[in-house]
């Protein structure tokens, strides 16, 4: 594209500068409300009117020259400013055609984000090539000319990464290769599993506030923190008896000792104190962010370097810190007088203390000297926004440099394997001389990985929270933890097709002790006759008022466990079944109850299920595979425990730089299937495919050997090392880890071609103990473009060391995709 101005460069610059010291002009909707004058939307609407786009564009430039002065305008005198123009450029012959011209309606395009078709939106993308630091009338420019092309090209459809690809092109094209590399950039970091975390420091009455929210949404960050909201809720919790530096502003120090004088030291001391209380509340926003994988913006007097970004978070997070100042001394001290005037903010205070704020200035400017902390000048709000923009992106350049490569933002990972070793973490066991199951088995494979890889630890749910089967899993598929409740998770394992009314629970087979307690929570892991027994349960009758018209399915699960589903009007997933579980004292099923006495439909629901399990109970007594266990001396199934109740809700799909990744689960456990499958991926499941100590590995890791040459990301779930856990013995739990290395050596030796193998677990399973712990679990990354830890090998202790670091398990599998 020529320049404008006839090809001129330095004619082209001036214009450009001109533009951004013109004043903005507001047009006033017919609803009250303002939006900006913006050329590049006139010239749209009028290459919607069948004018060429050199027409349109020069009609758009003269409006806005006529303009000049204008602080605002109501779009009724602009429609009309608008026919003026026209008039004096066109001939009225040509005005007539173009009256009679409706324009041909325009193609539907359609872009696809996160596996989520959205309407392609001008709005969005311009502000994102703005962002990119564009001026926006040439962004919204460049978009009309990429819709162009879509049109001539016939595209209706297009992934978010093929359009970020297309207005990277773009923009080279057009001479703007720093921006193309801007965008590409930012629109990267998005995407990549760490949260980017912006600092905004500097004095007050630097311009802190107002950059924050305008920079914020171009990097698309949507959580804003100001350092005086943190002080302020501090001050709330401690006293000025206890912290008497949080109960003064920022540039407030003790009165002097009579004869003394407020002095720069005596200033900047009380300051750094101050500073020094409030980072402990910035770094618990920032920990927070991280843990949530939210990008966050922090601004602030109190962001005092070195002290912020916090050293020990580079692994963790993307931190960006920039010191504003306002050099003009007279500019700073207006600064406070508009404040006053716009925003009734009392400027006589600030302006008392001027000169400790000035000091305050010195000494954050200094240490930004020190600290290679990058300066914005906030003369100007627009350069100031543009300014911070590009040193946004020119210090993410350095720290990762391919994130600006043309053709980076839709790069697609290579094939990804997920080993998903269920309750392998443990703790130090005296079976087996004070070691870890995993610690005492021999697992060359994964130490190797380990080795070759990184490692660190992860929080199923969060810290000190006892996961599930059910939200473990969840994490690991990279899924909120709390997504579902494990009942909607074992009926679509189990094949139950659920609609959002449906009340979904997670059954038990259990056997009952002659006094009624509970025996047996499990029924002995019966297998043999399980599914006959869950067939006698399904649609069965229940007898009373106002229960004859809920239908209940029922369907096998893995080994003891049942999928139910109540269909029916008014029912409702907040009532608590009749499964005691692990750890319960000896005594009888519990009675389902509501868990809001209130809750009327809670209280017809939990009446339905006991209705349930009575009939069930009723059923079963007599059944024949019952009786032939009784015969054979096994025990029996007797009764349905219940618990997990919940509904359906949709998981967002896989996805990396914005495409549906392809998803395939090779498993024997419905619960684990079940969520492959809300996923749309495909479940492998196949003869002797078990989810226990038996199940036939060499034929897992066949069909995902398989499937990894056709689909992006392949999980492999063994359950034995949770099993043998559960049953107290480590020396199954020991056994089943190395046969588990020795199928995974096996594939990898067999396989050719880029791969990322990820290892990770649900949750602890203790072999002294028998049941759940909030440990974290050990976790592994290994492949190409993954930088090594060079840890001896792969354990609980040794991954507490590794550069992964504790972060939440379902940022895993992003970070196995970014490569990181």
């Amino acid at each position: 594209m020529a320049d404008e101005g006839g090809g001129d460069p330095a004619r082209a610059e001036r214009e450009r500068a001109a533009r951004g010291r013109r004043r903005e002009v507001w047009v006033r909707t017919s609803s009250g409300g303002r939006r900006p004058f913006l050329r590049g939307m006139v010239t749209y609407d009028l290459l919607q009117r069948g004018l060429t786009f050199d027409e349109a564009y020069a009609a758009a430039r003269a409006l806005r020259a006529g303009l000049a002065g204008r602080d605002e305008i109501d779009t009724t005198e602009l429609a009309e400013r608008i026919e003026q123009q026209l008039a004096e450029m066109l001939s009225p012959e040509r005005r007539a055609r173009l009256a009679g011209r409706l324009p041909p309606p325009e193609p539907e395009v359609t872009v696809v984000y996160h596996g989520e078709p959205q309407p392609f939106s001008r709005g969005l993308l311009a502000r994102s090539i703005y962002a990119a630091g564009l001026d926006l009338d040439h962004a919204y420019r460049l978009v009309g000319l990429l819709q162009g092309e879509l049109r001539r090209e016939g595209v209706a459809r297009l992934t978010a990464g093929e359009l970020a690809a297309r207005v990277g092109d773009l923009l080279e094209r057009h001479g703007e290769a720093e921006g193309a590399g801007r965008y590409r950039l930012l629109r990267s970091v998005t995407t990549l599993p760490r949260p980017l975390v912006i600092y905004l420091g500097g004095a007050s009455g630097t311009g802190k506030s107002t950059l924050a929210l305008d920079l914020a949404p171009l990097l698309r960050i949507y959580r804003i923190n100001a350092t005086d909201t943190i002080r302020q809720v501090m001050r709330m919790t401690f006293s000025p008896a206890v912290l008497p530096s949080l109960h003064r502003s920022s540039f407030e120090v003790d009165e002097p000792p009579p004869g003394g004088r407020v002095t720069r030291r005596r200033v900047q001391a009380a300051f750094l104190e101050q500073a020094t209380r409030v980072l402990v509340g910035v770094r618990a926003v920032v920990d927070r962010s991280v843990a949530e994988n939210l990008s966050v913006l922090v601004e602030g007097v109190h962001l005092v370097p070195p002290m912020v970004p916090f050293a020990d978070l580079e692994g963790s997070a993307w931190q960006v810190m920039l010191m504003l100042t306002t050099l003009d001394e007279e500019g700073h001290r207006s600064r406070f007088l508009s404040r006053d005037r716009a925003l009734g903010r009392r400027a006589d205070r600030y302006l008392d203390h001027f000169g400790s704020i000035r000091r305050i200035q010195d000494l954050l400017l200094e240490r930004a000297e020190t600290h290679d902390v990058p300066l914005v000048e906030t003369r100007e709000r627009d350069g100031t926004l543009q300014h911070a923009l590009r040193l946004v992106t020119g210090v993410l350049r350095k720290r990762v440099p391919r994130l600006a490569e043309a053709g980076a933002a839709p790069r697609r990972p290579p094939p990804c394997l997920v080993l998903f070793v269920d309750g392998m973490p443990d703790h130090p066991a005296r079976a087996l001389g004070g070691r870890t199951p995993l610690e005492a088995a021999a697992t060359p494979t994964l130490d190797r990985l380990a080795r070759e890889g990184r490692v660190g630890l992860a929080d199923p749910v969060a810290p000190g929270v006892v996961p599930d089967t059910a939200s473990g899993s969840l994490a690991v598929f990279g899924q909120s933890p709390r997504a579902l409740k494990r009942g909607p998770v074992e009926a679509i394992g189990a094949g139950l097709e659920l609609g959002p009314d449906d009340v979904a629970l997670r059954g038990n087979l259990a056997t009952l002790a002659p006094d009624g307690s509970l025996a047996d929570r499990r029924a002995g892991r019966i297998r043999d006759g399980a599914a006959e027994l869950a067939t006698s349960l399904d649609r069965l009758p229940l007898p009373g008022e106002g229960v004859d018209r809920v239908e209940v399915r029922v369907r096998p699960g893995t080994e003891h466990r049942l999928a139910i589903m109540l269909r029916g009007e008014g029912l409702s997933s907040a009532v608590a079944g009749s499964d005691p579980g692990d750890g319960a004292p000896p005594g009888p099923p519990l009675t389902p109850r509501p868990l809001d006495a209130a809750n009327e439909a809670a209280v017809h629901t939990a009446r339905v299920l006991a209705l349930f399990e009575q009939t069930a109970r009723e059923a079963l007594a007599e059944h024949p595979v019952n009786r032939r266990r009784r015969e054979a001396g096994l025990p029996t199934a007797d009764v349905v425990l219940t618990r997990g109740a919940g509904h359906v809700h949709r998981l967002p799909p896989l996805t990396a730089g914005g495409e549906a990744l392809s998803l395939a689960c090779v498993s024997g456990d419905r619960t684990v299937l079940g969520i492959a499958r809300s996923l749309g991926g495909e479940t492998i499941r196949e003869e002797g495919m078990t989810a226990n100590l038996d199940t036939d590995l060499g034929a897992k890791f066949a069909a995902a050997s398989e499937a990894l040459s056709r689909h992006d990301v392949v999980v492999v779930h063994v359950k034995g090392a949770d099993i043998a856990a559960h049953d107290r013995r480590p020396d199954r739990k020991v056994a089943f880890l190395e046969r588990v290395d020795r199928h995974l050596g096996e594939l990898l030796a067999r396989r050719q071609g880029p791969l990322r193998v990820a290892v990770a677990s649900d949750h602890a399973t203790l072999c002294e103990a028998g049941h759940h712990a909030a440990d974290p679990v050990p976790v592994l990354v290994w492949g190409g473009g993954i930088e090594a830890d060079a840890a001896p090998v792969f354990s609980e202790q040794v991954a507490a060391t590794g550069s992964l670091r504790r972060f939440p398990l379902q940022l895993l599998l992003g970070r196995l995709l970014a490569g990181e």
